[in-house]
């Protein structure tokens, strides 16, 4: 009994002794104490990779190129040549016309624009004309023929040969061919005058008259142009039937090339930073299978931003248009869609996931390497571009190092590790 007692006295002085050693050594006898610790880590492997970054945008798939067929002119349509949901190709006929009344209205203007012409240089306006000429010439011959007669009866009443009277005569027939000589000018100008006139209002009638046919004409090929397809594409909307006519208030057909297709996005303003012409995107949408692969590239970003009202309130957003690059699957206009738009994108890096740090008070990073002799190495760490998940390593680490992941506030540097997984 003595000797229990003993043993349990040695034992408790032991630990006395221990215990005022520590406090007299502190934290420079803890290591000692501790030196059989062993922390079980997961690690990971330093290497070299790819990192990006991106936003995401809402959209909506769209045609690049589409067409609507307006006939501007109501017209009956005696036959449809095509149906809805049919492919069509750019110049081909989609219905016939009535346009008899059109074609029968520009033959009689042509008919009208013949009789005019002919009618500018009349035989009876000639005729007239001739007549009043040679008027002038029988008065300009009378006159001279009384004008001779007068100075011989004037020779004769100076011989006293004839009375005064006889001379008076012969001077009234003078007078009498001079006013005749007048009033045959002025009826010879009035006939040139008219006729000049009459000429030129029957070249003005004549020129309203080809007008009016190059109008006609080209309205009749406006007409046979507009049931021509505009564009290589489907039929996706028919407004018009057989027999009906023709309203130049909504579009005959709508015509869409669904074999060209683009996305129109909206991209919040929080999130344009970065966003630039020829960045690579990846498309994907309920109407898209998940297994499928569709990609494509901003094309275009718009110069403003605007509001928009959405579900949540509002919200202003830049347009930015994006081709679509590659599909596995044929597309539809009308989809929605949403777009990853890669903004920045790093090959052949240093790369660690996020997971791997731990950070102070300071804010201030920090990693465990696992060395040789399985002992945690504690690193500051410095990363560069950074995804959701991994990060460009800058500083502190270097190829093949292994990192422990998710470390715990308990591990510390130079503390041992036992090694759970190779990687």
């Amino acid at each position: 009994m003595k000797k229990v007692i003993i043993i349990l006295v040695i034992v408790i002085l032991v630990v006395v002794g221990l215990a005022g050693l520590a406090s007299i050594f502190g934290k420079g006898f803890e290591p000692a104490f501790n030196q059989g610790v062993t922390y079980p880590v997961k690690v990971h492997e330093i290497e070299k990779g790819s990192i990006s970054t991106k936003v995401s945008a809402t959209g909506q798939i769209e045609e690049v190129e589409k067409g609507e067929v307006y006939v501007e002119t109501p017209l009956r349509i005696n036959k449809l040549l095509v149906d809805i949901n049919e492919k069509v190709t750019k110049g081909q006929k989609l219905m016939e016309l009535d346009m008899d009344e059109l074609v029968s209205q520009l033959e009689k203007l042509k008919i009208d624009r013949n009789v005019q012409k002919l009618s500018i240089n009349s035989p009876t306006t000639e005729a007239e004309i001739k007549r009043a000429e040679s008027s002038v010439n029988a008065a300009e011959i009378a006159l001279a023929d009384a004008t001779k007669k007068y100075e011989e009866n004037k020779l004769l009443f100076e011989g006293s040969v004839i009375s005064r009277s006889e001379l008076d005569a012969s001077s009234k027939v003078v007078d009498d061919a001079k006013r005749a000589l007048d009033n045959a000018k002025l009826s010879y100008e009035s006939v040139v005058s008219s006729q000049n006139m009459d000429k030129k209002v029957k070249e003005e009638t004549l020129k309203a008259t080809d007008l009016s046919i190059k109008d006609l004409e080209r309205r009749i090929e406006k007409l046979n142009n507009s049931v021509l397809s505009p564009i290589d594409g489907v039929i996706v909307e028919s407004n018009v039937q057989e027999g009906s006519f023709t309203n130049s208030a909504m579009p005959a057909f709508k015509i869409s090339n669904t074999d060209n297709l683009r996305i129109r996005a909206k991209v919040s303003e929080y999130n344009m930073r970065g966003v630039q012409v020829d960045q690579k995107v990846v498309i994907t949408g309920e109407g898209i299978d998940g297994d499928t692969n569709v990609s494509g590239k901003v094309q275009s970003i718009s110069p403003v931003a605007k509001s928009n009202i959405t579900s949540g309130g509002e919200e202003i957003a830049v347009e930015v248009i994006i081709s679509i690059e590659d599909s596995e699957v044929a597309l539809k206009p009308g989809l929605s869609v949403t777009c990853d738009i890669y903004t920045n994108e790093k090959k052949n890096i240093l790369t660690a996931p996020l997971n791997i740090l731990k950070e102070d008070k300071d804010g201030n990073m920090f990693a465990y390497i696992i060395n040789e002799e399985n002992i945690m190495v504690e690193k500051q760490v410095k990363f560069g571009l950074v995804s959701e998940m991994t990060g460009e390593v800058l500083e502190g680490l270097s190829e093949g190092d292994m990192v422990v992941v998710d470390p715990q506030p308990t591990y510390k540097d130079g503390a041992k590790a036992k090694v759970l997984n190779n990687n």
